[in-house]
């Protein structure tokens, strides 16, 4: 008889391992329907959308600022239709496609986020579903983690990082213009000043009647 009475004592300790199991698992599906659920895939897709046009217009902005900053300095230093234009040009739109670069790796980056915090929370529910929560309860703290996501997620839509991409192009190719025009005048002592490439002496090769 005592015999019996173990046996039964067993088959209780198995049935509740059972039912453990079970509410284990029922929380679990819970917690994964609802991360599976939501969409997230596509909010993924938006987060780095969004991400990437706030960061474009920043670039864009830049660009056209410093087109216009680099044509009238080139204007006063009578550079406009010389190397240092060509030059300068390139090298503004080198900076804008960097910009673009740089965008797209934000993005991306923000969309990562977005993404590894959602399996972080998930990971992290499931782990806590071990404890024997109930599936409404499992249910509830997965959209909970949800929007916590999400409100962290919009800090990213708040402002540009692009960070600043002309900085130090100002006067870049103006002083480097300057520097080899006083190269020039070193290594021709005759002449008396440098013009760079609106020099009076290079403007009109014909003759002047009066």
């Amino acid at each position: 008889m005592g015999g019996g009475g173990g046996d039964g004592g067993a088959a209780a300790a198995q049935q509740q391992e059972a039912e453990r199991q079970a509410q284990i698992k029922a929380a679990t599906d819970a917690i994964n329907a609802t991360f599976n659920g939501s969409g997230r895939d596509a909010l993924y897709a938006d987060q780095r959308g969004a991400v990437y046009d706030l960061n474009k217009m920043e670039v864009d902005r830049q660009a056209t600022e410093a087109e216009r900053t680099n044509r009238f300095g080139l204007a006063r230093a009578g550079l406009l239709g010389g190397s240092a234009q060509v030059d300068s040009v390139a090298d503004i739109n080198r900076r804008t496609n960097e910009g673009l670069m740089r965008a797209g790796g934000i993005a991306d980056q923000a969309s990562a986020d977005l993404r590894t915090a959602d399996e972080q929370a998930r990971a992290n529910l499931i782990s806590l579903a071990q404890s024997g929560i109930d599936t409404g309860t499992a249910a509830s703290q997965a959209l909970n983690s949800l929007k916590v996501n999400n409100a962290n997620a919009s800090s990213a839509r708040a402002g540009a990082t692009v960070g600043g991409l002309f900085n130090d192009l100002g006067q870049a190719y103006l002083m480097n213009q300057a520097n080899a025009g006083r190269s020039a005048a070193n290594a021709n002592p005759n002449q008396q000043q440098w013009y760079g490439v609106s020099s009076p002496s290079k403007t009109y090769g014909g003759t002047v009647s009066r």
